[in-house]
């Protein structure tokens, strides 16, 4: 069943295919998806950007791009994230999940330091 909003951060080095091994089964749930697209790698997301469009009601899958230092912190801060994907670093993770206001209450997949 649902769970809620997932933030979905991918990594560039593999731009597709690891991002969508997460953001796939999140949406078959009902959840709602908040893609962050890697600066490198991102062109790859924008055939799937509009096949999205198509597909689901606004609002269903939405895509951020930007610096993630600059982006996500704002998304985390609002409390709305459920779930929290991210391939990265700890480092990286953790000073994410911390801009969470219940980050006990986050629901992460995470892939760290590989």
């Amino acid at each position: 069943s649902a769970v809620g909003v997932m933030l979905n951060l991918g990594p560039s080095n593999y731009p597709f295919n690891e991002t969508y091994a997460t953001l796939i089964p999140a949406l078959l749930m009902g959840n709602c998806v908040v893609m962050k697209i890697p600066n490198t790698g991102g062109l790859a997301h924008f055939l799937t950007m509009e096949a999205y469009a198509e597909c689901f009601p606004v609002g269903v899958v939405n895509f951020v791009s930007g610096r993630g230092r600059d982006t996500m912190p704002p998304i985390m801060a609002t409390g709305l994230v459920d779930i929290f994907a991210f391939i990265g670093s700890s480092k990286a993770a953790d000073s994410l999940v911390k801009q969470h206001p219940a980050p006990h209450r986050l629901k992460n997949l995470l892939s760290l330091d590989a």
